[in-house]
């Protein structure tokens, strides 16, 4: 499989704040979207970057079989549609239901390459992705997940990451872009909360060992029994290299 390191996947597009950053950035992207209200949207407002080749925009699933599956499209807030209902349904909101084609993450890689970076942010199917990596012999120099518990770690650690990034996504006052960059072209990182903030070498901080990593998860984040005990409101991305 080739690897482009010109090449960045984003697995949740949604509203497209994170793909437009990363096209402004100088990369090409894959974007997967599975609601397709809102990949029509986007597919209308990403004209120019699809017409030249920049922007792969794929109305599909990732799942952990190919197939037709019941997309739960939460209708009051579009970041918590899934195909698991209990992501897609949460706190009594409203939703409406869809089928959606899905395929793996191994035929999207077959079909377009090993990215730089993966970002995956896909309610609930965040760590299907990572169980079919293991099937790989190489990954992504860069990848992140929505933090699923502590099994998120590990899952990463067991698929060779070895350094690791545990970064809030709510405040993302850590999500100002260096200048000279670190990653790309140099591009205004704004941030409304609904984008991932950055990526790669330009994230700030230290890089965490395996060891560091738990333990910094484990006294700000989530304790020993898995409950919640970051600041309120507050949700968490693991970002990972080796």
């Amino acid at each position: 499989m080739q690897a482009h390191d010109d090449l960045i996947y984003d697995l949740g597009t949604n509203q497209g704040e994170d793909t437009a950053f990363y096209l402004a950035k100088g990369f090409r992207v894959v974007g997967v979207e599975a609601n397709p209200v809102l990949h029509a949207a986007l597919a209308a407002r990403l004209a120019e970057p699809i017409a030249s080749g920049r922007l792969v925009l794929l109305n599909l699933g990732i799942w952990s079989a190919p197939g037709s599956l019941t997309f739960y499209a939460n209708e009051d807030n579009d970041h918590w549609s899934s195909f698991d209902p209990a992501y897609g349904t949460r706190q009594g909101t409203r939703y409406q239901t869809l089928q959606v084609p899905c395929i793996t993450v191994l035929d999207l890689l077959r079909r377009h390459g090993m990215p730089r970076y993966l970002k995956i942010d896909i309610e609930g199917a965040d760590r299907l992705v990572l169980a079919q990596l293991r099937q790989l012999a190489r990954q992504p120099r860069y990848i992140s997940v929505e933090e699923y518990g502590v099994e998120a770690l590990h899952d990463l650690a067991a698929l060779g990451y070895s350094r690791f990034k545990l970064l809030p996504q709510g405040n993302k006052s850590w999500a100002e872009a260096p200048q000279p960059p670190r990653e790309g072209h140099y591009a205004r990182r704004w941030s409304d909360g609904r984008d991932s903030g950055l990526f790669g070498a330009e994230l700030p901080g230290e890089w965490l060992d395996h060891r560091a990593a738990l333990a910094a998860f484990g006294s700000g984040i989530r304790d020993a029994s898995g409950a919640y005990i970051g600041p309120a409101g507050e949700w968490w991305d693991i970002h990972a290299t080796r």
